[in-house]
């Protein structure tokens, strides 16, 4: 026994500088270790994640089986312990496929599932036809199928089936609710019993069943493209619309509802287009936005008289005014009196006075001969400016020949004030693009 003991200690330190082979003689020549068999496995270290954590200054490498808790093969990376993927699957066969966990109660005839992700599936004990791509994704249904869920947290909380969520916890707030649809980053159902419902875009939510929400509240247009709106037709409540409509919507019990503003809200829409429709809640009235041109500001203008202001190289005039709407203006009008001749030049200004903002300048001819005989004179700016309601803007006009303005002494316009005194005005108008016209 003594001499084996010897013979032993002398070869153990050669085992240290060759490859050692277990059930082989020949082992691989990249190998320090090969472990061959065909009847047996290689059998790790087995310990509970206790003992495991116990383990002092761990290899990089080092491999244990945790019996407990998570149970698995770890390996330590250098820094942690980290679980290997647990692999189920049946390639070629019809049965459920799981990547990193396998739910515990899968049984052998759910069909066609795939799961991959921490929780993916983890509820599912014999639904069919399931897929969840993500971290929890579809992890509470069991019985249920037909449902697809890719994301992180997509479909988490749902049990019910025929479900199809995509992007980060789309659809997390489905529970019971069947054949959703919720496609975007946290797109999902306000309640979570809802059949049928279909939100799409960044965090859209539908609030009842059979209905389509395209968008959250940050959305404001919608369009399309291609042969819808080139050549083809949209029909709403018939399936073949009218070759010649773009539009047709059939229904016999249910009408079409316009838009209902106040004529407040009316005017406070920026630049209408022409063709737009809507019911005035103030005149109880539906209305169409046209390109015919609209009086907004006027002061006494086409009226009467009763004074006048002088307008040379040396006097220049100006005049304030609040906008009493929000729309695009192109025309501005004064009225001159008996001697006016010559170019006038007109300036608009932002602001109080002509210190703002220059917005646009132009100029006309100006020749009077009589009170009555062309004393209107309409400035035409090169392109149209927009006002916005309430806010306070000035026109100047200057001259380097002499012009008289028409003017009224008594302050007609209650909007500003003009350079002749605080209580005169100058008689002017300001005319818009287009205006609202009263269908009935």
């Amino acid at each position: 026994m003594k001499h084996l003991t010897l013979l032993l200690a002398a070869a153990l330190p050669t085992l240290g500088f060759a490859q050692v082979g277990v059930g082989t003689s020949s082992p691989d020549a990249s190998a320090a270790l090969e472990v061959s068999s065909t009847t047996k496995g290689f059998l790790p270290p087995r310990m509970t994640a206790t003992q495991r954590a116990a383990i002092a200054s761990p290899a990089t490498g080092m491999m244990v089986y945790q019996t407990d808790g998570t149970a698995g093969l770890y390996v330590y990376s250098g820094s942690a312990w980290v679980i290997q993927a647990d692999w189920y699957s049946n390639a070629g066969t019809p049965t459920s496929s799981f990547a990193l966990n396998t739910p515990s109660g899968v049984l052998s005839g759910a069909t066609a599932n795939y799961g991959i992700g921490a929780g993916a599936l983890n509820s599912l004990t014999n639904g069919d036809n399931n897929t969840a791509f993500g971290y929890d994704a579809a992890k509470a249904i069991s019985t249920n199928g037909n449902s697809t869920a890719i994301g992180y947290s997509a479909l988490s909380g749902a049990t019910g089936g025929g479900n199809t969520a995509l992007g980060r916890a789309a659809g997390s707030t489905v529970t019971s609710g069947t054949n959703n649809t919720l496609i975007g980053n946290q797109a999902d159902v306000a309640s979570n019993n809802l059949t049928n419902a279909t939100a799409i875009g960044n965090a859209a939510s539908v609030d009842a069943s059979n209905t389509i929400q395209l968008g959250n509240a940050s959305v404001t247009k919608v369009n399309t493209s291609g042969s819808i709106t080139t050549s083809g037709s949209i029909g709403i409540g018939t399936t073949s619309p009218g070759s010649n409509a773009a539009l047709e919507i059939l229904s016999t019990n249910k009408g079409l509802l316009l838009p209902r503003l106040t004529t407040a809200e009316q005017d406070a829409m920026q630049t209408p287009s022409e063709g737009l429709l809507v019911y005035n809640t103030s005149t109880k009235k539906v209305q169409v936005y046209t390109a015919t041109e609209a009086m907004s500001v006027t002061s006494g203008l086409g009226g009467s008289y009763n004074g006048t202001a002088t307008l040379s190289s040396v006097l220049t005039r100006t005049q304030t005014f609040t906008s009493i709407n929000t729309q695009p203006i192109q025309k501005i009008q004064f009225e001159f009196t008996t001697g006016s001749s010559g170019t006038v030049n007109l300036t608009l200004f932002e602001g109080s006075g002509t210190g703002g903002t220059q917005i646009a300048t132009t100029s006309e001819s100006v020749s009077v001969s009589s009170p009555t005989a062309n004393s209107t004179v309409t400035f035409t700016l090169s392109a149209p400016v927009s006002l916005i309601a309430g806010n306070t803007y000035t026109l100047r006009l200057t001259t380097s020949s002499t012009a008289y303005l028409a003017c009224n002494t008594n302050n007609p316009y209650s909007g500003g004030t003009s350079s002749v005194g605080s209580a005169i005005d100058l008689l002017f108008g300001i005319l818009t693009t287009g205006s609202w016209s009263n269908l009935n």
